[in-house]
């Protein structure tokens, strides 16, 4: 082992986006003692990750599915930016369909319309850093990495599967949960942003292992030598993980890594 990739919702993190951090500082002091990279790899936002984190300077990142991929010391490695001409194809689109609430997410900040519900705002204002208001999505003076739609609970994939035949490939939805969609730059998700680092570590990724649960975690976890698909991930992700993990209510991913690391 030596490279570690994390998903957050699901995975690492409990209902109400917390885990157990004394814990989690314990296995990555075991990690560096023993030359292992640990990778948090996540659909959210790169500036609400590392806020989450004791010593985000320690630990590299790949935030928005891919889109951005940031070293250890904050040194930004990768950026994959949305067309101008795209981006407004796809807010089209989602403006189609009353069921979808979208934010635009950037490196430095991200976007909702002022007219969003009350409640996402709210929501919104917690999980992103620099949030925008803007009349319109196509409104945004920054690059945007990805849209992030939010429907009802249960229709994220019937939704993913709607959009996807009307994209025409120039972005690709993946399932985020029950409620949550990101339309990323084809071929820009976790591995492809794994990939750089493991470039610069020259770490194969036989030497990789990897936690997830949705179907944003798919390719990260079928390259990696040894992945876990967590107690209550979705099918397309335990399809393709080599093991099973205990439930991110319990810390499965704490568990194996002290097993690996030998701290149990």
């Amino acid at each position: 082992m030596k490279a570690v990739a994390i998903d957050l919702d699901g995975t690492l993190l409990r209902t109400g986006a917390t885990f157990d951090t004394d814990r989690f500082e314990r296995v990555l002091d075991a990690c560096l003692a023993q030359g292992v990279h640990v990778v948090i790899a996540s659909g959210r936002q790169y500036l609400s990750m590392k806020k989450m984190f004791a010593r985000p300077d320690l630990l590299a990142f790949v935030s928005d599915n891919g889109a951005v991929v940031v070293d250890v010391d904050a040194e930004q490695v990768r950026v994959a930016t949305v067309e101008p001409e795209v981006l407004a194809h796809a807010v089209a689109l989602v403006d189609e369909h009353a069921e979808l609430r979208a934010v635009a997410s950037g490196p430095d900040g991200a976007w909702l319309r002022k007219d969003s519900p009350k409640i996402m705002i709210k929501a919104m204002h917690s999980a992103y850093e620099n949030v925008g208001m803007v009349d319109s999505l196509t409104q945004i003076d920054g690059p945007v990495v990805k849209l992030h739609l939010i429907t009802h609970e249960g229709q994220s994939w019937r939704l993913a599967e709607q959009l996807s035949a009307s994209l025409d490939e120039h972005l690709v939805p993946v399932t985020t949960g029950h409620q949550g969609i990101d339309l990323i730059v084809p071929g820009r998700h976790k591995r492809w942003g794994l990939q750089a680092l493991l470039d610069r570590w020259d770490v194969d990724w036989d030497d990789v292992v990897a936690f997830g649960d949705s179907g944003n975690d798919v390719e990260m976890l079928a390259a990696a030598g040894t992945s876990y698909a967590m107690a209550k991930a979705e099918e397309s992700a335990i399809a393709v993980a080599t093991h099973r993990a205990g439930s991110n209510e319990e810390a499965g991913v704490l568990v194996v890594l002290e097993d690996l690391l030998g701290i149990s």
